[in-house]
C-alpha cells in the first residue's frame, strides 16, 4: 500500500474491466429532499459497480449563505459541486501518484468559483446563470519532481469524471411526478 491506496484493489478492478468492460460501468446516485426554506437534505443512494453493488449510507445538508436567503447551516450548492471537483482531482492525482511510485508527503486542492447572482435572480438580461470560471490549486510535497507533479495534475484533470463532466457538459434530463397536498 502507497499513499494509503490498495493498489491490488485497482489491479483487480483493471483486470475485471479487461475482462468484461460492463465491469467498469459505475452508477451512483443522490436523492434530495426539500427540508425549508433555502434548505435540503442529501441521502446517498446505493452504488452499481459493474455488477456489484456497493452500499452507500451518507447524508449531509445543503443550504445557502444568509445573503442569498439561507440560514447558512452548511456549505452551498456550489460549494458541493467545487468539493466533489476537488474531491476528484485529489483522488485522481494521488492514484496517479500512487501507480508511478510516487510518495505524497501532503497534497490539497484549493478551489475558487465565479457565479453572477443577477441571473439567480432574474435582475438583468444577460447575466449568465452557471459559474462563469473555476480555478484550482495543487498544493503537493513529496519525493517526485516538478514535472512528475505536473503531470500528475494534467492527468488528473483528463481522467476526472467530474472534470470532465463539467469541461464538456454532460445532458440533464428532468421529469416531474405530482404528489398529492394535504
Amino acid at each position: 500500500m502507497r499513499n494509503g491506496i490498495a493498489a491490488d484493489r485497482l489491479s483487480q478492478l483493471a483486470h475485471d474491466i479487461r475482462a468484461d468492460a460492463s465491469e467498469g460501468v459505475a452508477r451512483c446516485g443522490v436523492q434530495v429532499a426539500w427540508v425549508r426554506g433555502t434548505q435540503a437534505r442529501v441521502r446517498s443512494l446505493p452504488m452499481r459497480i459493474g455488477d456489484r453493488a456497493v452500499q452507500r449510507d451518507f447524508s449531509w445538508t445543503v443550504d445557502q449563505p444568509s445573503p442569498c436567503g439561507g440560514e447558512d447551516l452548511a456549505p452551498s450548492a456550489p460549494e458541493f459541486l467545487l468539493s466533489g471537483l476537488g474531491a476528484c482531482l485529489v483522488t485522481g492525482f494521488a492514484v496517479g501518484a500512487t501507480v508511478m511510485g510516487i510518495r505524497l508527503c501532503s497534497l490539497e486542492i484549493e478551489l475558487h468559483a465565479r457565479q453572477d447572482l443577477a441571473s439567480l435572480l432574474q435582475l438583468r438580461g444577460g447575466a449568465q446563470l452557471p459559474l462563469t470560471r473555476i480555478d484550482y490549486t495543487i498544493r503537493v510535497s513529496g519525493d517526485g519532481t516538478q514535472e512528475q507533479f505536473e503531470r500528475l495534475r494534467e492527468k488528473a484533470q483528463m481522467h476526472s469524471p467530474c472534470a470532465m463532466s463539467l469541461l464538456h457538459g454532460v445532458p440533464l434530463h428532468g421529469r416531474l411526478e405530482l404528489g398529492h397536498s394535504g
